[in-house]
C-alpha cells in the first residue's frame, strides 16, 4: 500500500502537476511510518522543505526530504557504532564488535559474537599489528635449524612393550633398557656379523610404524642402525636406516636377512647416497609404512615431513609382516671392542 502511494506521488510530480491530497497523503504516511519503526528520538527529525496540499512539488525538494528522514534514521537507529563489526541481537537491533591489533571474531553459542586475540603455544611468536597478525617460530639459531625433539609428536617408548631377539651369536652385553626419556638397545661389544633387535607384535592389515631414535658407537665400515621388520614363523627380516658407508661416509639402506631368527646373515642390501641424507650419528625419525603388499621407509628431521627413500613388496623378503622394532647390525667393524648404544626417544605403531 505504502509503496504503491509513494509510486503514484512521484508520477505526479515528476510531471510537474500540483500534488493533490493522497499525494500528500502518501508522503505524510511514509514519514509517520519511518517515525513509527524507529527510535523515540526520532521525533527530533525535521524535514528542510513543507509543501502544501495543492502545491506543484518540486523533485529537488521532495529528494531533500527523503535524504533528510534517511540521514535522521541512520543517525538515530540502534547500531553497532562506528568501526565495528556488526552482527543482530537478541532484541533485533544491530550490535557491534569493536576489533584491536589483531583481534578475530570468535563465535559463541547462544550468545554474541567475541573479539579474541590469538594465544601463542610453546615455541611460537605472534605480533599483532593493524590490519595484520605474523606468527613466527621462536629459539636459537638459523631460520634452517631443526627442532627434531618436536615434544608434540614424542610418544616415550616402555621397554616392557618389547622383546628383545638377537643373531645366533649375540653381540656381547646385548640388552633392552628403559630411560629416562624412552629405552635403549646396548651392547658391550659388536663383533662383526651380529645383530640385536627389540621387537612388538604388529596389528593385523596395513599399519604405521614411526621412531625416533639416536645411535651412539662404532659405524665404520657398515653397521646400520635400523629400524627392522621381522618374520617371526620364517625367521627372515628387512631392515631400513642410514648407517656406515667405509670409514667416512654413510647411505641409507634397504637390506635383507636370513638365518638364525633372521638377523644372521646379509642377504642382499640396496644402497641410496644423498647429501641431504642425515648423519647416523644425529637423531632421526624413521617411518616403514605396510599397505598390505609393500613397505615403505621415510625419514624426517623434525617429525612431521617425512621423506620417502624406499618401497618394495613385502615378499621380497618375508612371507610373514608380524613383527617390527628397533635394530642394529655390526658389519666389518673397524672397532670391535666399542660398546654401543641406540636410544630410542619416540615410538608409535598405528593400524591404518
Amino acid at each position: 500500500m505504502r509503496l504503491n502511494l509513494l509510486a503514484h506521488c512521484f508520477d505526479q510530480f515528476s510531471r510537474g502537476r500540483p500534488m493533490r491530497s493522497e499525494s500528500n497523503l502518501a508522503l505524510n504516511f511514509l514519514s509517520s511510518a519511518l517515525f513509527a519503526v524507529a527510535s523515540p528520538a526520532m521525533a527530533a527529525c525535521t524535514v528542510p522543505n513543507v509543501l502544501s496540499n495543492g502545491q506543484t512539488a518540486d523533485a529537488t525538494q521532495v529528494m531533500q526530504n527523503f535524504s533528510a528522514v534517511a540521514g535522521c534514521v541512520n543517525a538515530t537507529a540502534p547500531s553497532g557504532g562506528q568501526d565495528t563489526v556488526q552482527f543482530e541481537t537478541s532484541s533485533s537491533n544491530l550490535g557491534g564488535v569493536s576489533l584491536s591489533d589483531g583481534q578475530v571474531i570468535l563465535g559463541t553459542t547462544g550468545g554474541a559474537p567475541q573479539a579474541k586475540a590469538l594465544t601463542a603455544g610453546p615455541g611460537i611468536a605472534i605480533l599483532n599489528a593493524p590490519g595484520g597478525i605474523t606468527i613466527s617460530a621462536t629459539g636459537n639459531g638459523s631460520a634452517n635449524a631443526v627442532d627434531w625433539l618436536n615434544e608434540a609428536a614424542v610418544i616415550r617408548p616402555l621397554a616392557t612393550n618389547f622383546s628383545i631377539v638377537t643373531s645366533t651369536t649375540a653381540p656381547a652385553g646385548a640388552s633392552l633398557v628403559p630411560t629416562v626419556r624412552g629405552m635403549a638397545l646396548t651392547t658391550t661389544a659388536v663383533a662383526d656379523g651380529t645383530s640385536v633387535m627389540a621387537e612388538t607384535a604388529t596389528p593385523s592389515g596395513a599399519w604405521q610404524a614411526t621412531m625416533l631414535a639416536i645411535y651412539s658407537g662404532p659405524l665404520a665400515k657398515a653397521s646400520f642402525p635400523a629400524i627392522a621388520v621381522r618374520d617371526s614363523i620364517s625367521h627372515r627380516a628387512v631392515e631400513f636406516g642410514i648407517g656406515g658407508s667405509g670409514t667416512t661416509s654413510y647411505q641409507a639402506a634397504y637390506t635383507r636377512t636370513v638365518g638364525g631368527l633372521g638377523l644372521d646373515t646379509v642377504l642382499g642390501q640396496t644402497t641410496a647416497a644423498d647429501i641431504g641424507l642425515p648423519p647416523p650419528s644425529q637423531p632421526l625419525w624413521s617411518r616403514v609404512t605396510y599397505d598390505g603388499t609393500n613397505l615403505s621407509w621415510a625419514f624426517s628431521r623434525d617429525g612431521e615431513v617425512f621423506s620417502t627413500v624406499f618401497t618394495f613388496l613385502a615378499v621380497d623378503n618375508l612371507s610373514n609382516v608380524d613383527r617390527v622394532g628397533p635394530a642394529a647390525l655390526f658389519q666389518q667393524p673397524i672397532n670391535p671392542s666399542w660398546p654401543s648404544a641406540y636410544h630410542i626417544l619416540s615410538w608409535r605403531l598405528a593400524s591404518m
